[in-house]
């Protein structure tokens, strides 16, 4: 079936994530030393489980806040391992609290290959459509990056109630963009909530592997933006 639409996550497909400075500057200034890269690793270990556990459920925005500082206290433990409960507790909560305040002070930075990519699939027509596991302020995020010019359709978790991999965020995304699922695929950087979510809503979904994290896996794969359009015809 020819392909109308495709559908891209967000942070670590097009924006390069904040969350791992984010992190780790709120460690250092709290006492704790983790550099970026060990808290992306940390991330990269817990987040097939917390997706297992909250990507299927649909939730109010303070339950889906909840559900962040779950995800950031088992990133805590993973870092810390033997830090008394009432610690992960008190140090998850606290980077709830400071990640808005930290996040201000970091650049936003898309990948060189995103805007290219997003300009000659509008260009050529494709209907583009992002969908993201993300509080409800990456919407404004979308906005002051200038990426309202190529994306219809913008579905982020915190509004939407539902996230990746449950299926119902992409038929979201289907619905709006008016395309079936087999005329649609979905860019994303984890197989669990990219890959499997997609494949479940009959999307085909391509998993974005820029830094070689993923051994074998069965699905398409490209380590950039670019090679998404091995995939439209």
């Amino acid at each position: 079936m020819k392909k109308k639409a495709v559908f891209f996550d967000f942070g670590g497909t097009l924006l390069v994530m904040r969350r791992d400075r984010i992190i780790s500057r709120i460690l250092t200034h709290n006492g704790y030393t983790a550099t970026p890269d060990e808290v992306r690793s940390a991330y990269f270990a817990v987040e097939p489980g917390w997706l297992i556990a909250y990507g299927r459920l649909k939730l109010t925005p303070d339950e889906s806040e909840e559900s962040y500082r779950q995800l950031d206290a088992l990133v805590f433990r993973r870092l810390f391992p033997g830090s008394p409960d009432v610690e992960v507790d008190r140090m998850s909560r606290l980077m709830r609290k400071l990640w808005p305040e930290v996040q201000g002070t970091i650049p936003l930075e898309l990948y060189p290959d995103a805007e290219p990519t997003l300009r000659r699939l509008s260009d050529t027509g494709f209907k583009l459509a992002l969908v993201s596991n993300a509080p409800p302020d990456v919407a404004e995020t979308v906005s002051d990056l200038g990426l309202g010019r190529y994306f219809s359709v913008v579905v982020i978790s915190g509004i939407a109630g539902v996230s990746k991999p449950n299926p119902d965020i992409f038929r979201i995304a289907l619905r709006a963009t008016g395309t079936q699922p087999g005329e649609a695929i979905h860019v994303g950087d984890l197989y669990e909530a990219d890959v499997e979510g997609a494949r479940n809503a009959g999307v085909t979904g391509i998993l974005i592997d820029r830094d070689g994290n993923y051994g074998e896996v069965d699905c398409p794969r490209i380590t950039g933006l670019e090679g998404v359009f091995d995939f439209l015809e």
